[in-house]
């Protein structure tokens, strides 16, 4: 029989006395200025130092993903402008040559089902659609998924129209939608009605690394080069005519600019990790204007696409707290009044304030199995979440390190699809020519001339050879059907475009065509010589 010192295992209060002893003997911090504290001490330091550098402010992450929805919507207003040209069958890559060339995106595009415009259209419609629901913040991961399931199959319908830029497009949204991008400024916050200040996390983490390994992969690809470390590579970028607008051909007539802003930009790409990841609070904040401003200069004076717009909103997670508190004391009092507050903006909401449908069923605050099991699948979320921007994260660093030092991918990881980190724009060197497109149609009565009207077929230099070019993405399919050589289907279709194009323009029968290569060297001190030609290819119409 035990004695009254001894307390019987089947005390309970016995019991939970001693294990609160026992724990409070393991809690028991180390003595102070002891080597195990002063150790403790660091490694807590060094956490929050490394924590700090990888924080986000949410209200950061609501602009990434307003800035994200925005860049979806100008993506699909300006591709809308050749929706018939470059994704049904009426135009110069209809479904059947989706289907015969590049493998690693046949079968995977939604908008190859079909090539008839209406189907297109459709499909342009719901992007823009789940874009808005995107912007707003409604189930924001959710619709955020489906607007990158669209964006790559867009981009996979006509992967001839692509460059770097739509890359980093698809490649940062997927990125961004492991953080909580609907943490503020947006319904799901409203509908849940919390928001945390900051998010630290493996997502966000992944969010701050990916434009300083594309910055930091770009410097190295460069210095394999000669012309960008020796201080020339930016004026000869903007001597590119086909790809400066009118304000980058004004600014190549100041060289010695030119020279200043090369080194500043290779500073720029070279020191991204000590300048954005180094940083925090207000120097980060300098750092993030300084490179937005290199992108604005990017886009008022190159015709690259979609990347400025994109880098800027890389930028973005760098803007900390005191960025957005600043800029919310600059707000007028009057245009604050003039806001609802945030119960009267859940009361606008209507039915969209309701929480998720999700929540009402597993309610964590109900009683019995179903408070149980939202418990156990908001752990299980996070824990997703968790390991998902873990594996984001080396995914990030694991192929941009492949792409840099020239290795193979290790076979168990060889998936064409993951192998997205390639960031060589102008990279090693930029080049020092540029060509433009030329089309001589033939006709049944013996005549020839310009395929596309407009008088005579010439091949001297044009006043502005980025004219010959409607946009960038008609820049981009010129240069695939180039590459592709005159039996690949990507020519043979243009071809027969250019066969009924032709023959509609001229309104009589048209027996072949012949599409030119028109190439120019672009020299530093702006002595052109006489372009040269090569053809492309040659049709003969009957057949197309």
């Amino acid at each position: 029989m035990p004695s009254r010192d001894t307390p019987s295992p089947n005390d309970p209060d016995d019991s939970v006395d001693s294990h609160q002893e026992s724990a409070d003997r393991d809690e028991t911090p180390a003595p102070a200025g002891s080597p195990l504290a002063r150790a403790w001490e660091r490694l807590s330091s060094v956490r929050d130092r490394v924590r700090r550098r990888f924080e986000v402010d949410a209200r950061s992450l609501a602009a990434v993903r307003i800035a994200l929805a925005l860049v979806i919507l100008v993506d699909l207003l300006h591709r809308s402008q050749d929706l018939a040209l470059f994704y049904t069958d009426a135009g110069v890559y209809p479904v059947a040559a989706y289907e015969a060339t590049y493998g690693q995106y046949t079968g995977v595009s939604l908008h190859a089902l079909s090539g008839d415009l209406w189907f297109q259209g459709a499909l342009f419609v719901v992007a823009g659609v789940f874009a808005v629901a995107f912007l707003l913040g409604y189930r924001t991961r959710l619709v955020g998924f489906v607007s990158l399931l669209l964006l790559f199959s867009l981009q996979a319908r006509n992967p001839a129209v692509l460059n770097g830029g739509d890359r980093l497009f698809r490649v940062l949204l997927a990125v961004a939608l492991v953080t909580p991008l609907g943490e503020r400024w947006s319904i799901d916050a409203l509908r849940r009605g919390s928001a945390r200040e900051t998010v630290a996390s493996f997502g966000t983490a992944a969010l701050l690394v990916q434009p300083v390994v594309v910055f930091t992969s770009n410097a190295i690809l460069k210095h394999a080069g000669q012309e960008w470390y020796a201080g020339d590579g930016l004026m000869i970028a903007l001597h590119n005519d086909v790809m400066t607008t009118a304000l980058g051909k004004v600014v190549v007539d100041f060289p010695a600019l030119l020279t200043l802003l090369n080194y500043g930009w290779v500073v720029l790409l070279s020191g991204s990790v000590l300048f954005l990841l180094g940083t925090v609070d207000r120097a980060r904040m300098v750092a993030a204007f300084v490179y937005t401003s290199a992108f604005v200069g990017m886009l008022l004076t190159m015709a690259v696409g979609l990347f400025p717009l994109l880098l800027m909103t890389a930028m973005l997670p760098f803007l900390p707290g005191l960025f957005w508190d600043e800029l919310a004391r600059r707000v007028p009092s009057s245009w604050r009044e003039r806001l609802p507050s945030e119960e009267a903006a859940l009361g606008m909401l209507g039915p969209l304030g309701r929480p998720p449908i999700e929540r009402r069923v597993l309610d964590p605050d109900r009683e019995g199995w179903y408070g149980e099991a939202s418990d156990y699948a908001v752990a299980y979320a996070k824990s997703l979440l968790t390991v998902l921007g873990l594996l984001v994260l080396v995914w990030i660093l694991v192929f941009s390190a492949i792409s840099v030092g020239g290795y193979d991918v290790p076979e168990q990881i060889d998936y064409e699809h993951l192998d997205q980190q390639k960031w060589g724009l102008y990279a090693p060197d930029p080049t020092e020519s540029y060509s433009w497109y030329s089309s001589r149609a033939y006709f049944a009565n013996g005549s020839m001339g310009n395929a596309f009207g407009g008088g005579e077929l010439t091949f001297d230099r044009p006043p502005d050879p980025a004219a010959e070019y409607p946009n960038f993405r008609h820049r981009k399919f010129m240069s695939a059907v180039n590459s592709a050589g005159p039996d690949g289907i990507i020519a043979e279709s243009y071809a027969d475009w250019v066969c009924e194009r032709a023959q509609e323009i001229h309104e009589e029968p048209v027996d072949r065509v012949t599409v030119y290569r028109v190439y120019q060297e672009s020299p530093i001190d702006g002595e052109y010589d006489d372009p040269g030609r090569q053809i492309v290819i040659e049709r003969d119409c009957s057949t197309a």
